[in-house]
């Protein structure tokens, strides 16, 4: 079981860099000053009461917590310390930039007991990461997660894609370098365009247009399948959903969904039935089998795969579930023939490309 994650917002907290895309606030819906102590440890106990026999961590997220004043990482990092020494908490994790995060900045988290860094890395694409305003190289990037990861963290990158000038070739290359480079998990967030940040002004006169919906789905797929058939977990997919993200209001373009990791994982498994039903001889009645800690993911968001399959022609007359099977694999049975494949085996045939 993951361990429980008590998440601790710090909006825009310690960046100096006002990104292209960026709105803190906005995405976290948080507005407030940062957590006393107090606050803390009562919202830990919370969570806990919650959840009980679960391991857990404290998680600083929103802002570049490594460039915060020193005073106040120590302030923060001091808050939980009396949770780990009773057990309460088994660590702590955070989120930073790549070129903040120097030697002396591992040692002192190491300190205080940090064991996941996780980087915002967007791209490693140079034009990308200029044109949205990140102020670091992707070498940069390359060599924190070096660095992090030979300092003895558990190290995540976070990856952005669709922003101006990139495309999905240079998205799928920024997770291959990552994961390269010693990412031990990802974070996928497609570009949205919120409301108030530069990238809203490019929108508005014409100047990007980033994937919608659909093309996003088939990006993050396609970035999904590398990251799967690399070992690397991708944890997040999309922006969590908040009372704050509206779209035609604070979202004005982009892919979002509230349930977008499923529909990303279920458009992989759709695209596999395709593939494994084009290998067969016949187009005899099928059945579909998968394992059963998939079942919602193979049948797609609101049956969506289901609806695809039956609209282009599939004659498909069930789904049932195997538990022999790998969670990445389906088998198609009809009264001929029995077909097995995975995720990671196959390859896609769609092509990725948006405007």
């Amino acid at each position: 079981m993951r361990p429980l994650i008590i998440p601790f917002f710090i909006p825009h907290a310690g960046c100096p860099h006002t990104c292209l895309f960026c709105d803190q606030r906005l995405i976290s819906g948080n507005h407030a000053p940062l957590p006393p102590a107090e606050q803390i440890t009562a919202t830990v106990h919370e969570w806990l009461d919650r959840s009980p026999g679960r391991t857990a961590e404290v998680a600083f997220y929103g802002g570049s917590f490594t460039l915060l004043p020193r005073q106040t990482q120590e302030q923060l990092l001091g808050a939980v310390q009396p949770l780990l020494a009773e057990g309460a908490v088994q660590g702590i994790r955070l989120s930073t930039r790549p070129d903040a995060l120097d030697a002396d900045m591992l040692d002192f988290l190491a300190g205080y007991q940090v064991r996941t860094i996780e980087i915002g890395v967007q791209s490693l694409d140079e034009g990308v990461l200029h044109r949205s305003g990140r102020g670091h190289t992707g070498q940069q990037a390359l060599e924190a997660i070096q660095r992090v990861a030979t300092a003895g963290f558990q190290v995540g990158a976070q990856l952005l894609p669709g922003l101006p000038g990139d495309s999905p070739a240079k998205a799928l290359d920024s997770l291959r370098g990552v994961v390269a480079a010693g990412a031990q998990f990802l974070r996928i967030y497609p570009a949205v365009v919120l409301s108030g940040t530069g990238l809203a002004d490019l929108y508005r006169h014409g100047h990007y247009h980033p994937p919608d919906l659909e093309e996003g789905i088939r990006l993050c797929a396609a970035l999904l399948r590398e990251a799967t058939t690399a070992g690397c977990p991708v944890v997040r997919i999309g922006l969590q959903a908040d009372d704050g993200l509206v779209p035609g209001q604070t979202i004005l373009a982009g892919c979002w969904h509230p349930a977008l990791g499923q529909l990303v994982k279920g458009e992989l498994f759709y695209d596999l039935v395709l593939q494994l039903a084009s290998r067969l001889d016949d187009r005899a009645e099928m059945v579909l089998y998968c394992h059963p800690q998939r079942l919602s993911e193979v049948r797609g968001h609101g049956n969506r795969n289901l609806r695809r399959w039956h609209e282009g022609g599939l004659p498909l007359c069930a789904v049932r579930t195997d538990p022999l099977l790998e969670q990445q694999q389906i088998r198609i049975e009809t009264v001929r023939q029995k077909l097995k494949d995975s995720l990671i085996t196959i390859r896609n045939h769609k092509e990725y490309t948006y405007a």
